[in-house]
C-alpha cells in the first residue's frame, strides 16, 4: 500500500475501507462512485471549472495544427484502406484494464473512469481486442490473416518530459492476426504486411533519411532462429536503409521474439516515429497457442513535424 493512500485511509478512520469496497460487485462500486462525483460537482461553480482547467494537463488543447493533423489522419487510414487493410474508428473509451490486464502498462498510467471504462491510452490493445471479439463469437477467421488499422487521440497519465510531449497525442496503429502455419510463415506474412504498409507511406509523403533498429526479445523457443528469420525479411524488404541490432534487455516481457523501431532524420535530428512487434494479447484473450498477433503504431504528432502535406 502506498503512503498517501495509507494517510488518506488513516485520515478517514478506516484502514479497511478499500478492501470493503473492493468486495463490492462492478455494478455497486460504479454506482458509489457515480454518486460521489455527483456530490463532488454539486459544490463547483463554473469559475471553479475554469480553475481546474487551467491547472489539469490532461484537459488542455494541443498546440498541434487540427486541420494539418486531420489530413494526416485521412492520408494514412487512406493508404491503409488501398492496402486491404480495414481501418475503424474507435471509442474514445475502452473497456477498464484494456492495457494493464496484458501486462502493458501499469493501471496509475491510464486515466481511469467509471462504468467499467478507462480514456482510450492504445489503439492497438482496443484493436486486438475487436478482433478477439471476432474470432470467439465466429464472425471472423483469421485463417487468412486479418488486418485492422486505426487512427486516435489518446491519453497517458504518466508526465512526459521534451519537446513535442503532452498528456494527449494522436497515434495510428495496426494489428494484425493469424494462426501458426508452422516455419515462421505467419509471422513472415504478418511483418511483411506492416513493412509494406510503413515503406510505402514513406514513398508517398516523405523525403527523409530512414532507419531501422532490430530489437530482439523473448518468448520464442528458437529466440536467435526467429530473430534471425524476421531480420532477414526487414533487409530485403529495405536494403538501402540502415540496419541496425539491439541484444540488450531481451526479457522485455512486452513484445515476443522481436520488437522494431523506426526512426527518421529530421533537421540532424533522429525521431522515432514508429514502433512495434508481436505480442502475446490473443493467445491470452483466446486461450489457444496458435495464435500470432502483431502490432505497430505511429505517433502522429512528431510525424507532422516531417510531413510534406
Amino acid at each position: 500500500m502506498s503512503v498517501i493512500l495509507n494517510r488518506i485511509l488513516n485520515q478517514i478512520g478506516d484502514p479497511e475501507l478499500l478492501d470493503k469496497l473492493l468486495s463490492l460487485s462492478n455494478a455497486d462500486l460504479n454506482s458509489l462512485l457515480l454518486e460521489l462525483f455527483d456530490k463532488q460537482t454539486e459544490k463547483s461553480t463554473p469559475a471553479d471549472v475554469l480553475k481546474t482547467f487551467q491547472s489539469n494537463r490532461f484537459s488542455t488543447a494541443s498546440d498541434v495544427n487540427a486541420a494539418r493533423f486531420h489530413i494526416l489522419e485521412s492520408q494514412l487510414l487512406k493508404t491503409a484502406e488501398e492496402m486491404d487493410i480495414e481501418t475503424l474508428l474507435l471509442s474514445p473509451s475502452a473497456p477498464l484494464g484494456s492495457c494493464s490486464v496484458f501486462g502493458c502498462v501499469n493501471q496509475y498510467n491510464v486515466v481511469s473512469s467509471v462504468r467499467g471504462t478507462e480514456t482510450l491510452s492504445d489503439p492497438s490493445n482496443m484493436l486486438a481486442i475487436i478482433i478477439a471479439d471476432k474470432l470467439k463469437s465466429k464472425a471472423a477467421t483469421n485463417i487468412l490473416p486479418l488486418h485492422y488499422a486505426a487512427t486516435a487521440r489518446v491519453v497517458r497519465a504518466q508526465a512526459f518530459s521534451g519537446r513535442g510531449f503532452s498528456a494527449h497525442f494522436g497515434l495510428f496503429c495496426m494489428v494484425s492476426s493469424g494462426k501458426d502455419s508452422g516455419s515462421y510463415n505467419c509471422e513472415i506474412e504478418l511483418l511483411t504486411k506492416h513493412f509494406l504498409f510503413y515503406k510505402e507511406l514513406i514513398r508517398e509523403h516523405y523525403n527523409a533519411k530512414l532507419s531501422i533498429v532490430m530489437r530482439k526479445r523473448g518468448g520464442y523457443t528458437d529466440g536467435g532462429g526467429f530473430f534471425t528469420r524476421m531480420t532477414e525479411v526487414v533487409q530485403t524488404m529495405f536494403p538501402d536503409t540502415p540496419l541496425t541490432f539491439d541484444y540488450e534487455n531481451e526479457d522485455n516481457k512486452y513484445y515476443q521474439g522481436i520488437n522494431f523501431k523506426i526512426y527518421m532524420e529530421h533537421e540532424h535530428e533522429k525521431i522515432e516515429i514508429g514502433d512495434g512487434g508481436f505480442v502475446d494479447w490473443m493467445n491470452q484473450m483466446l486461450g489457444s497457442k496458435k495464435e500470432r498477433c502483431l502490432i505497430s503504431g505511429i505517433g502522429l504528432d512528431r510525424l507532422l513535424m516531417l510531413h510534406k502535406g
